[in-house]
Formats: C-alpha cells, structure tokens, sequence
C-alpha cells in the first residue's frame, strides 16, 4: 500500500466520524422558563412553596435588560429550564411537606414547551391530604436530675397533643431542653435519641425524646491568659455574674462576657471553659474558667468632619476633635471631650464680613458646641452604670440665637436580657432670643431665660436583630419627664423656671420574611405631649424640650424642625404625632461588585411615606393639619450602619397658601419641595 492510498484511507475514516455528528447531533437549546405555577390547598402558601424551588421562573424583561447590557452585577439573567435541578426540586418538595405534617401529600407536575423548544412552563400541583397532628410526647433521660429542673423543663412543653406536628417544632423543643438543661448545671448534657412514630390508623405523630443530662457542675475558680498592669483584675471580675461554686450557667457565661466587652476597653474579651485547669483538678464536677482580652489604646483623639441636613441649607458642614480616656481612674471609667463647630448657609455668607466681624457678622449662622463626659460602668452593680455630663452649646441663626448649659447625671440599669432603664437628672439654663419679636406666631415669653431643674426617666424594650439595620422585631421606647418640682425648692437661683410635665412614646416594628429575606417592611410611630400644671407660671416648656418636626428622622419633605401646626415653627410645640412606613428591597441579592470596591448586595432601595406634626396642645390636633411626605430612597450597609440618601416630596401641606395642598396639584420638582436628606443610620 502506497503512501497516497493510506493518506486516503485516513481521510475517509475521519470523514465517516466527524460528518455524521454535524448531521445528526445538535447541541441541546436550554429552554428559557416562561412561567412557574404552583397549585396548592388552603393550608400551604404558593409563595411558601416557590421558595423552596431552585427553579425559577425567569424575571422581568427591564431586570435581564439591566443584566445583559448594563452590569452583570445587577438586574437578573434569565432563567432555564434544568430537567436534574426540577427532578431534585420535587425530591426536597416531599421532604418539605413531610416535615411539616402532609405526610400524605402527593405531587403532580406538568411540563410543557413552546412549539420552537425556547420557552417552557412548569406546573407543580400538590394535594396535601391529611395532615398528621402530635399524639404523644415522652422524654426520658431526665429522672435523675434535680427535681425542680425536671418539673420546669416538662411544664413548658413546645410539643402538645393535637398540635400539628413540624420538624422544626420537634427541634425547637430539643434546644429548649438542652438548653435548659445546660443553663441548669448540666453542660455536658446531649440528645441521645430522637424518634418520630407515625401511627397508620390515625395518620398522627407519637414523639419520643431520649436525654443523657450527665453529671452537674458548679462553677470553678476564674483566672486571666495574661496580665496587664494598666488594668485591675477586680475591675474584670466584678462583672462576672456568678461565683465560684454557684450552679453552672451558660446564659450567665455568656451575659459575662457581654459586660466585659461594654467597659470598652477591650478590643475583645472572652469568658471561657479552662480545659487545662479542669484536668488538673481533682474535683470532677467543677468548672474553672479563663478569661481572655485584648486590650485598646487607653487614650486617643479622633479629628472629626460632620456633615449633617439642617433646616437652613442643604448641608451644614462642621469640624470637631475627640478625646477618650478608656481607663481614666483605672476602673474602666471612660471619659471623653469633644468641642465642635458648624457652619452654615454659605450661599449668603459674606466671607470678608466673617473675617473682620467675626460671630458679629449678621450672615454667619452656625452652631458650636463642647461636651464633656465620663462614665462608671459599675455603680453599686454591674448592671447599671453611671456617667456625669456637662455641656455647653451656643447656636446663631437667622431667626433666633440660643444658648444652652446643662449638667447631666445619667443611670443605666440593664432590668433584663432585652429591657433598660434610663434616669436622668438635668441641671439646664437656656437663653432664647428670636430677633423677631410678634412675628410668626413668637410670643415675648418665648425669649425668656430658664434655669430649670429636670427629671426623666425612660424604659425601652429593644427585641429587634440588628442594632444598625434591623430586618426582624420591635423597639419600643417610654418616657416621663417632669421639670418644675427642685426648681421652685431652689426658685430656679432667681431666673424663671417652668413647671411642666412631659410624656414621649415612640414604637418601632420591622417585619421579613424567612422565605424572601431580601423584603423588609418597617414602621414608627411616634408621639409626645408636655403640659404646664401649676397655671400661676406661665413661664413656657423650655425651647430644648418642646417638640419638633421634619427632618431627615422625622417627615422628610420638610427640613429640621420646619414642619408645624403653628405660625411659626421656630417655637417648638407641646404635642407631637408623627410616624413613618417604610419599604426596604435589597437590589440584587445575588450580585457581584462594582469596580471590585462596592458590593451590590449591600444595596438597598427604599420607598417611604411620613406623616405628622407639632401642635400647641392636643385639643388643637386637626387631622387636616397632618402633613404627608413621600420618597425613595438609596441604602449602602457598612460595618457602622447603612449610609442613605433619601429624596422626598410633600404629598399634603396643610400650609400652602395657594391652596394647591395635594402634590398632583403642584409642579412636582418645584411646588412640591423635592428634599435630599443625606447621613449615616436609617431613619429609624
């Protein structure tokens, strides 16, 4: 055979390989999914159902645009039709509906394809049949422990007969025996077995819990990993809230720890089980413990730029500088200085004036203020501590000039795990001038000057789950306040005092979802009300203690303190009622970043509607007097809370003369006040 006929031979072996794989084998198309239905009973949710699917339904045509031709990072791609990840979808379906009881339940799906193969629609249709209920709960295991351990932890039984039985009850359950078992000297404590009976005759649930408490412990004796000399050991140990052969308590550990890490003076500090300590000793049901800390740089100044919204311009920009002790007397106690300075208005500020007049020039508004302050973290307990304020503050703007000087002691008790106690003891002189007099609703007396003694006390409830931006549960807030009572013992040394009592209330609720964590609803409401009662002094509710409204915190399509019921908004009022309903949308949860610096899921969209105002008093309230505000606005979370802007508009001012109130009525980014409000935190 010649060189030639193999060469031949070759290219026809390779011609009857590759030819008929171009012929017959086309590279599956992946079938976008047009729609994703879900058919269910009365007792499940489709939205329920549709977040447990992998399967998605592909998404709005703005969020692929958005996707493809914008910014990968953003918007959504489409959505395909995958036959392994739909197969495994029905799978975890039936473990789903298990788990809460539809052990019955049966599953029907339907697939159907456009007629060029680019588009599918998916059906899934569940009929839940019976559900199964709890018959019987034993635990065993627990014979042997401490009576009244035993008696607690079966009178507080999640799972009951006739309940319907969940998985994730019956593992509720678990932790909660654990748990209390743990927090009851027994920390070794575990679930030896857990069983669940299904009873074919009824379709119902028999429950069997299986515990190994083990032995029970005391707490040991609680030494360092390390010594620092700037800091007493005492000082550490006093906010330990247990003692050496107390019954062992994890929650008590742990809260411990907590009081350690609120001296701050530690970078971190941990409380913890000394394995080392246990082995050596001889005493097998005792706990020694260690604790661990870094400590911080006891002193430090921080320069400070401020840039703030306020009532006069569309930014005040200010300078200050802040100096903290952390361990000033040696016992944790922090104290800190800080002077600061704000100007604003800079469009009417006549530069050469301010050089040459200086605070005397007639276009220079601003304010400054310096506070000192130091804190005890331990008074009489390491739930409460203590803190001694003074504060000067002196402000100058177009209508009004105000000085302030306040003494301040302050407590805060830790009541419970969720629940403070605030007092407060004021010592304040103001010295109010409004330039002008009998305008605007001022009246002579509001420019008098006040030294007044002023009592609060304050109780607040905080179960939400994030201090900076909360997705789940409330904050509610109540506060008395009373001046009047030491003033007249002391004849306010020879000024005029008030004698009024005050009442403040404010209620915060967020709400998500387990099933779509990326949708946050959250609403405020807000009310106060003071009250002169002795009517022989008519000295007026001092200018830093009436009520206020507008704002970036407060109805955003008004300025600080620029909304009220009254004349003029200068003067504060006696009665406020304000609250907010807020929209909260995570972008793109999935995204990438911008620039390889932003984050895109950090992103949040958030849509809002405000409503309130101040009042004189509470017979004056007129529901045609409540203002409206809406917006939307932007959201980036960072390590200190979300920085936010926010733009809004007035959807109802009671006040516009011309009678066009409503904002269909006005020119929308004119007569209806479009405000940007800029910072640091939520609104609220």
């Amino acid at each position: 055979m010649t060189v030639k006929t193999l060469y031949f031979f070759l290219f026809l072996t390779i011609i009857a390989i590759v030819v008929p794989q171009f012929c017959f084998t086309q590279t599956p198309q992946k079938a976008e999914v047009n729609d994703l239905d879900v058919i269910v009973g009365e007792n499940i949710s489709e939205y329920e159902i549709v977040s447990q699917l992998a399967t998605m339904e592909t998404p709005w045509t703005i969020e692929i645009f958005l996707n493809e031709h914008i910014y990968r990072g953003i918007g959504s791609p489409r959505a395909y039709y995958d036959p392994n990840i739909f197969y495994q979808d029905i799978i975890h379906l039936y473990t789903y509906l298990k788990d809460n009881g539809y052990i019955l339940a049966k599953i029907d799906t339907l697939i159907s394809y456009s007629s060029d193969k680019k588009y599918v629609n998916l059906t899934i249709g569940i009929t839940e049949n019976a559900r199964s209920f709890i018959d019987t709960v034993h635990i065993v295991g627990l014979e042997e422990i401490d009576a009244d351990v035993r008696n607690d932890i079966l009178g507080k039984n999640l799972l009951k007969h006739g309940d319907p039985f969940t998985k994730k009850l019956l593992t509720e359950e678990q932790s909660r025996i654990k748990k209390q078992l743990v927090n009851s000297g027994y920390s070794e404590a575990f679930l030896d077995s857990s069983a669940s009976v299904r009873y074919a005759s009824t379709n119902n649930i028999s429950v069997l819990l299986k515990f190994n408490a083990g032995k029970r412990y005391v707490f040991g004796n609680t030494t360092f990993d390390h010594v620092d000399d700037r800091i007493d050991s005492s000082v550490m140990l006093r906010q330990m809230d247990f003692q050496e052969g107390e019954i062992y308590n994890e929650e008590k550990r742990m809260e411990s720890e907590q009081n350690l890490n609120r001296l701050g003076i530690f970078e971190f500090a941990s409380v913890r089980h000394n394995f080392l300590a246990s082995q050596n000793d001889s005493n097998k049901n005792v706990i020694p413990l260690i604790i661990s800390f870094r400590t911080l740089e006891l002193q430090e100044i921080t320069p400070e730029f401020l840039l703030e919204n306020t009532q006069y311009s569309f930014i005040t920009i200010g300078l200050g500088l802040s100096y903290k002790h952390h361990n000033l007397f040696g016992g944790a106690q922090n104290f800190s200085f800080s002077p600061r300075i704000r100007a604003n208005s800079f469009e009417e500020l006549n530069f050469p004036g301010a050089f040459s007049k200086g605070l005397s020039e007639p276009t220079l508004f601003g304010k400054a203020d310096v506070q000192s302050q130091i804190v005890f973290p331990y008074f009489l307990n390491n739930k409460t501590s203590a803190s001694i304020t003074l504060s000067a503050e002196a402000e100058k703007q177009r209508d009004y000039d105000l000085t302030t000087l306040r003494a301040k002691l302050g407590f805060i008790t830790k009541l419970s795990t969720y629940t403070v106690g605030i007092t407060d003891l004021n010592i304040e002189r103001v010295d109010p001038f409004y330039k002008k007099i009998d305008a605007s609703g001022i009246r002579p007396e509001d420019s008098t000057k006040q030294f007044n003694f002023i009592e609060s006390y304050t109780l607040q409830r905080d179960k939400t789950n994030n201090i900076f931006s909360p997705t789940a549960g409330f904050f509610h807030s109540g506060t008395i306040e009373e001046g009047g009572v030491i003033s007249k013992i002391a004849d306010g040394f020879g000024l005029p005092f008030s004698e009024y009592i005050k009442l403040s209330i404010l209620l915060k609720h967020f709400f998500s979802s387990e099933y779509l964590p990326s949708q946050v609803f959250a609403l405020k409401f807000n009310t106060g009300m003071a009250k002169l009662y002795n009517l022989k002094n008519t000295t007026p509710v001092p200018l830093p203690r009436r009520f206020f409204a507008g704002g970036s915190s407060s109805v955003r399509g008004w300025k600080d303190k620029q909304l009220s019921a009254l004349p003029g908004s200068n003067i504060g009022g006696n009665f406020a009622l304000e609250g907010s309903f807020e929209s909260r949308t995570q972008l793109s949860p999935n995204g990438g970043k911008i620039f390889n610096v932003l984050e895109i899921p950090r992103f949040w969209l958030v849509t809002f509607l405000d409503y309130g105002n101040t009042w004189n008093k509470v017979s004056d309230v007129m529901v045609s007097e409540i203002a409206l505000a809406v917006g939307v606005g932007l959201r980036y979370e960072t390590f200190v809370g979300p920085i936010r802007a926010d733009l809004a508009w007035r959807l109802y001012d009671p006040k516009e003369q011309n009678g066009r109130q409503w904002l269909y009525e006005q020119q929308f980014f004119t007569n209806s006040f479009s405000i940007v409000h800029i910072g640091i935190g939520h609104a609220f």
